[in-house]
């Protein structure tokens, strides 16, 4: 089973602000304040060979208490802490494992857990992430199993859960439905890196009825104007995705 880390958001401010350097920075919030694994500075990153990091998005002030992820990153800003957001792909080896390492992880004090859902052309993934939705897809693993998994073992957990997928299974469901049975899990969030902001529309217009959180991702070299629009769009958190291939990847 392939055990990666995100990395914190304090690692990630000097990216930000030079990527957006003379751009309005009220959409974004940046903690640099230790965290709640480790002292100031600890970084941990996702294994990808494009890594990506965490950052608070500003929550909408209507309805903020019923959206779990953005509440969870208030709380955390307002303690000076950084979110510990571990990943792990389903049915990597097996959705039996996945499930018991969705426990062990919250257990462990995790703020947030990212849950990959196996896709056979993961893109935005790097070789361990990609070789783990092989292993998982050569088993089986399909999407409906993943939310019949889910949704019996979030109600054990204590900190919420965002599904990492791609756009291609949302649509062969309809993106409706997707929403619905998503939300029905008990799921909080979604990250889709296969959607540019120009599409996300009807995405996050059926995620905003269901409650979901979509987050959405930008890079250092996004034009400042684009990256605007990006964090005032998601919500959540914003996924940060860096060029330098450095990365921690626990096995």
């Amino acid at each position: 089973m392939a055990f990666t880390l995100k990395a914190s958001a304090a690692s990630a401010a000097s990216f930000l602000a030079a990527a957006a350097a003379g751009s309005s920075a009220s959409s974004l919030s940046v903690a640099a304040a230790p965290g709640r694994r480790g002292g100031a500075g600890s970084v941990s990153f996702r294994g990808v060979s494009a890594p990506m990091v965490a950052i608070r998005a500003e929550a909408p002030a209507v309805g903020e208490e019923e959206r779990v992820i953005s509440g969870t990153f208030a709380k955390l800003k307002a303690q000076g802490k950084t979110a510990f957001i571990p990943f792990i792909t389903a049915g990597d080896p097996d959705l039996a494992t996945t499930a018991k390492a969705l426990k062990i992880l919250d257990a462990c004090g995790s703020d947030l857990i990212e849950l990959g859902v196996p896709y056979s052309d993961p893109l935005a993934d790097g070789p361990v992430i990609q070789a783990a939705a092989t292993r998982a897809l050569a088993k089986g693993t399909t999407f409906e199993d993943v939310i019949s998994m889910v949704k019996e073992v979030i109600p054990e957990l204590s900190c919420p859960v965002a599904l990492f997928t791609y756009y291609n299974p949302i649509l062969k469901r309809g993106i409706a439905n997707f929403m619905t049975v998503v939300k029905e899990a008990g799921v909080h969030g979604l990250v889709v890196p296969d959607v540019p902001l120009e599409e996300t529309e009807i995405l996050r217009s059926e995620a905003t009825k269901n409650n979901l959180e979509l987050v959405l991702l930008t890079t250092p070299t996004t034009p400042t104007e684009r990256m605007e629009k990006i964090t005032k769009a998601s919500e959540g958190f914003i996924y940060l995705v860096r060029f330098y291939n450095f990365f921690l990847t626990i096995f």
